[in-house]
């Protein structure tokens, strides 16, 4: 009999390593996967890491669709806040719907955010230098190399010329313009008039008239010239509905622009999608990795 109880005993001792996984529930500091499909309120699917999924909801390709791997409680957070805090509990096979709130997920960056009044004034007269300096890669970049003192080139996308004064580190140049000379450049707004040249400054005003309608290179709206004064020109942005086009970000790289309107102002936002919003989170554990 205590040969018998001995061996039960031994038994329970061997098996006390297999847990049984059902029972293991995610904590802070576990390693897990989950699949997911995130949407907004309103249904609209904004990612997932099911392919089957991104394609009924023609989100864009990914390289590859896997769970998502992340430490739960990880600081900083592998993944929003109100995701991390909302896998907590949960078991493998478990599926659960996570509500999170902006301010666990992706609060509004005001930095991101830039807003100019509809009505506006720009100086009636412009001056610009006569001559500027150049860094010699910049210069030999967009003109090529092997150029001499007195060589006359011409500014990239307009009807500017320039003659080279002094080169070194630096390329000297001054600029061919005299009054009277009608100045454009590529995708500017306008044309320009050159209405004085000094030994140093060049001035020149902007080629428009009251009331003249201008679209704008690049933009969905377009600008009227209000008024026109000795000093300055009013211009005032044409309100269009809501709309969201690609313009450079902070880096320089394009970034989704959401423009909109209101009586006074012109709205460029450049938030995500996501910022703001009230996200909704559909969550399987596929694995927990103590």
């Amino acid at each position: 009999m205590n040969k018998i109880f001995l061996l039960i005993m031994a038994a329970a001792i061997l098996l006390s390593g297999c847990v049984d996984q059902t029972n293991k529930t995610v904590k802070s500091g576990d390693n897990i996967s989950v699949d997911y499909i995130g949407s907004f309120e309103d249904g609209k699917v904004f990612d997932t890491s099911i392919e089957s999924v991104a394609q009924a909801n023609e989100l864009p390709p990914r390289g590859v669709y896997e769970p998502l791997k992340f430490k739960v409680g990880q600081k900083p957070p592998a993944v929003i806040e109100g995701f991390d805090k909302g896998v907590i509990g949960m078991k493998k096979g478990e599926t659960k719907i996570l509500k999170i709130l902006p301010e666990e997920a992706y609060p509004i960056d005001p930095s991101m955010i830039q807003v100019s009044p509809i009505i506006f004034d720009i100086p009636a007269t412009m001056t610009i230098p006569k001559e500027l300096d150049i860094p010699r890669v910049q210069f030999e970049e967009f003109y090529g190399e092997n150029h001499s003192i007195g060589d006359t080139v011409l500014y990239p996308d307009s009807n500017i010329n320039i003659t080279i004064k002094n080169i070194s580190s630096q390329v000297s140049v001054v600029r061919n313009l005299i009054k009277g000379s009608n100045v454009w450049i590529l995708n500017s707004p306008w044309n320009q008039t050159v209405t004085k040249v000094d030994d140093k400054n060049i001035t020149l005003k902007p080629n428009v008239t009251k009331n003249e309608l201008i679209q704008l290179y690049g933009a969905p709206f377009s600008i009227t010239v209000v008024d026109i004064n000795a000093t300055n020109i009013t211009i005032r942005y044409n309100p269009i509905p809501d709309t969201t086009v690609e313009l450079p970000g902070m880096f320089g790289q394009m970034v989704p622009t959401k423009i909109s309107f209101n009586e006074t102002s012109m709205i460029m936002d450049q938030n995500p999608e996501v910022a703001g919003k009230t996200l909704i989170f559909n969550v399987t554990l596929v694995s927990i990795d103590k």
